[in-house]
């Protein structure tokens, strides 16, 4: 019976699409610089973000030999301008940071932080409650 009830509840976020992906206010801002790009720098630097997945690290996205933290979660991300402008996707606040559960917002990136990377979080962590924005080998880019 319990799992009649989670999917009766789950219906309506699978019919409006809400459920999986992003909110309405990010699609429609997407679409919004999407439309711009063409003769916005900025525009077109957002719009590309919107459709480029999560970050990786720079250095590993050539094909560095990179671990899983390395290349997702221990590294400071950076966002573009009109996306850390914009209110609604609180990204300010998150420029320069890792995925680390210190840093993150995103219950899914501290989890994965937690039991995957635990050893490099707890060294961001750390350095993080000493007044450093990131860990010792984490340069910012």
């Amino acid at each position: 019976m319990g799992f009649f009830k989670a999917l009766v509840l789950a219906m309506p976020c699978l019919v409006t699409g809400s459920f999986f992906g992003p909110p309405k206010f990010v699609t429609e801002a997407c679409e919004k610089w999407c439309a711009a790009s063409a003769d916005d720098s900025d525009a077109k630097d957002a719009c590309d973000a919107c459709h480029e997945g999560p970050q990786v690290n720079p250095k590993c996205a050539d094909g560095a030999d990179c671990n899983y933290c390395d290349k997702n979660i221990v590294f400071p991300r950076h966002y573009p301008k009109l996306w850390r402008e914009e209110p609604k996707f609180k990204s300010d606040k998150l420029e320069g940071k890792t995925r680390c559960w210190c840093d993150t917002g995103c219950p899914v990136y501290a989890v994965k932080s937690w039991l995957f990377c635990h050893a490099d979080c707890s060294k961001v962590c750390s350095n993080a409650l000493k007044g450093s924005a990131v860990g010792p080998d984490v340069e910012v880019v």
